[in-house]
């Protein structure tokens, strides 16, 4: 019998598919089950980044107040700009995995991911904000200096507009404006792969800047060591974890069809992102700006070493308009993504390399004798 006391989009009562949910613009959302695991990949990839939960005060950011005031100002210039894309990048992934996936997500694995991955976004735009504010004497001006980067703006134009795209297209569904649909499903499908090309592509694109500054110049570390944790999310977790979700949803008929149909957006797409990055180097190299032991050129071909694993994941690499770089260009990037590599003692610095509730009993059911 029909449930009518609750509406469908609340919950759904009536749900049938437990055993086999689409990710996406399934069979509406019921109960959170954790009994029948589809896509047990999603399920260890979420775990995997609660247990590398951290907070963004962690690290002692006020000895970058000093270097910022020290520093030449080339290096403070091309710090600053690169915090502000990033700052304002992150603020956008917490909020956005929220507002187009609450509405299509119909699986309790990928949800859970998801809602995991928007909260330590979360985390990451707290960690840049608490940078500026412990860095500087005057964070607010910072602020609107950071604010005033429309380089850094321009970086997000491409990303931006897909995403407001499936923004609104998931927000009328929600209210039953527009049917379930292949249009509706391949906004979405195409939504999830702009998500990976900013975090594979543009998020690595940045990291290599603030890295190659604290490793050219052992700046600015406290900083470098929040951002190699968030580094750390978006390289080992997010990115997998929407190469993941793709590959489900290609499994599927509607998936096919999404990315036969969406095939040339996903080309204009790529070849779009990589060149607002080429862009970007090009502005960050200019104005006396430079990086020790990193050129411009090394820079490019770090941005389409990332166009490259995209390209590969979606078999075009005939059809991108960036010269394929199979060999990472920026050997020093391995030590701050691979945070492991990185031992560093306690007494030294800060550490990041560490993860939350490993731990678990395996004495249910014992009783010890102890003598007192």
């Amino acid at each position: 019998m029909s449930n009518i006391l609750l509406p469908e989009n609340i919950i759904n009562l009536d749900k049938k598919n437990y055993n086999a949910p689409e990710i996406i613009l399934g069979e509406k959302d019921g109960i959170f089950d954790t009994i029948n695991k589809s896509y047990p990949e999603l399920w260890k990839l979420y775990k995997s980044q609660c247990s590398m939960d951290w907070d963004a005060n962690e690290f002692d950011y006020s000895p970058c107040n000093v270097q910022f005031k020290t520093c030449e100002r080339h290096i403070y210039d091309m710090m600053i700009k690169n915090l502000a894309w990033q700052w304002e990048t992150d603020g956008i992934a917490a909020k956005v995995f929220i507002n187009v996936l609450s509405n299509v997500c119909t699986s309790t694995e990928a949800w859970a991911g998801w809602l995991e991955i928007a909260k330590i976004e979360s985390t990451h735009s707290e960690a840049y904000s608490e940078i500026v504010r412990n860095s500087f004497d005057d964070p607010s001006e910072v602020l609107q200096e950071v604010l005033r980067v429309r380089e850094a703006q321009e970086r997000l134009v491409v990303i931006s507009r897909v995403f407001e795209d499936a923004r609104i297209a998931s927000l009328k569904y929600g209210l039953g404006m527009i049917l379930n649909d292949q249009e509706l499903f391949n906004k979405i499908y195409l939504f999830l792969v702009a998500v990976l090309c900013m975090e594979r592509i543009q998020f690595m694109g940045s990291f290599a800047v603030t890295f190659g500054i604290c490793e050219s110049t052992g700046l600015f570390m406290p900083a470098g060591k929040a951002i190699q944790k968030i580094a750390q999310d978006e390289f080992d977790i997010h990115v997998h974890f929407g190469k993941e979700v793709l590959k489900q949803i290609y499994k599927t008929p509607r998936g096919q069809i999404a990315f036969e149909q969406t095939r040339p957006q996903i080309i204009q797409l790529l070849n779009e992102v990589v060149g607002s990055e080429i862009d970007w180097v090009s502005y960050a190299f200019s104005e006396g700006r430079e990086l020790t032991g990193v050129t411009a050129e090394m820079m490019v071909d770090w941005d389409c070493f990332g166009g490259t694993d995209i390209a590969h994941f979606f078999g075009i690499e005939d059809e991108v308009n960036f010269p394929l770089i199979e060999t990472n260009p920026l050997k020093f990037m391995e030590s701050w993504i691979s945070i492991d590599k990185v031992q560093a003692s306690a007494q030294e610095e800060d550490l990041g390399a560490y993860k939350v509730n490993t731990m678990q009993r395996d004495d249910d059911g014992e009783i010890f004798d102890i003598d007192l």
